[in-house]
């Protein structure tokens, strides 16, 4: 099999640390090491070195390159633009089926955190076998531990036959895609034992994941046939649009493999409270750094010092990018002010208040 860790996210959710030009993939945050290079450690010993790539977008080159000087370009899956997961991974296939390789391809995201690296492997060999199976691709799903609103959800059931006819056992057909669900919906999914997190990997045949695409969003399979050795050509006219909301919430054969790995997704400043050490006071900090009377905050200071009096549950964090300033459990709107450039209230603005300040 071979491992493509999918490296092109813009990280927008770990703004101001995180931004286009430097996105989370390539930033530090549980280790030493960046992201992508313990995504990329992760799978050293488990494919050999030429079945294992990497697909991101050209301006994200130099940064790669940076990080993994020794990595061949030769395995690298370069995207004209960031398009989205749905264009990378039909670029990726289309690639392959060009020299008729059909051996099934694990498509792992480049900022996820995994505890039990072994356990995390076997579960991709064997999804890897199902993937074998006539028409599947194959997801990672995990149980949740809480009740998460910023991951979907997989609604499953099991399937004897595909387990039998794979020899894996534990095999779920995947039923129905659920949404990003609000607190209490998450609450009830937690107690629902065919309820799934969707872990964003997924393992397939090209030629399997090829038809889908050709199926369900025939312009991308078009542009890409159209302009075989033009990636520019085909991006130009590719539409922008999630791998899930592509192919894997319209695919008919969509088997869920669960993994009890320690898995969790890096993509906001809140996950990094589940694996950074904290203080008496559940204080996460990073920085120079002066707190009273303050506890279960996350604070990370690149370039000056902070002084935290007095406040709870709070999110801090200061660059030269900026500086973001919210409750915790207000988070998520951070993604919402990126994407439109201002967050839209009933509340006057300073300009707007002649004689503060």
């Amino acid at each position: 099999m071979k491992i493509v860790i999918l490296a092109g996210g813009k990280g927008t959710r770990t703004w101001p640390r995180s931004n286009d030009e430097l996105p989370k993939q390539f930033l530090p945050f549980l280790s030493k090491q960046t992201l992508i290079q313990e995504t990329v450690n992760r799978f050293r010993d488990f494919v050999p070195p030429s079945r294992l790539f990497i697909a991101l977008p050209r301006h994200y080159l130099p940064l790669l390159k940076e990080q993994l000087p020794d990595f061949p370009s030769n395995q690298l899956i370069v995207e004209p633009q960031q398009k989205d997961t749905a264009a990378c991974i039909a670029l990726t296939v289309f690639r392959f089926l060009q020299t008729k390789d059909d051996e099934p391809v694990a498509f792992v995201p480049s900022d996820q955190f995994i505890a039990d690296k072994d356990a995390f492997l076997a579960a991709v060999s064997a999804a890897a076998d199902v993937a074998l199976l006539p028409d599947a691709i194959v997801t990672l799903g995990v149980r949740p531990d809480r009740a998460e609103t910023g991951f979907g959800y997989l609604l499953t059931a099991p399937d004897s036959a595909a387990g039998k006819a794979s020899s894996v056992s534990g095999i779920r057909r995947v039923d129905r895609f659920l949404e990003k669900p609000d607190e209490e919906q998450a609450r009830l999914f937690m107690k629902e034992p065919d309820i799934f997190w969707n872990s964003g990997i997924l393992i397939c045949r090209p030629e399997n994941m090829a038809r889908c695409i050709q199926s369900f969003e025939p312009a991308i399979w078009n542009l890409l046939s159209q302009n075989p050795s033009n990636p520019d050509a085909a991006y130009a006219g590719m539409p922008r649009l999630s791998i899930d909301y592509a192919v894997m919430e319209k695919a008919k054969t969509i088997y869920c493999l669960p993994v009890n790995c320690g898995w969790d997704d890096i993509g906001s400043w809140g996950s990094l409270l589940r694996h950074l050490s904290s203080d008496p006071c559940g204080n996460v900090i990073h920085g120079e750094v002066d707190l009273m009377d303050a506890s279960g905050n996350l604070v990370f200071m690149d370039n000056k010092k902070a002084v935290i009096i007095g406040v709870s549950g709070l999110i801090v964090a200061s660059t030269s990018n900026g500086l973001l300033i919210c409750p915790k459990h207000e988070e998520s709107r951070l993604k919402k002010w990126l994407s439109a450039g201002k967050e839209v209230d009933d509340c006057p603005t300073q300009d707007d208040q002649p004689g503060i300040f």
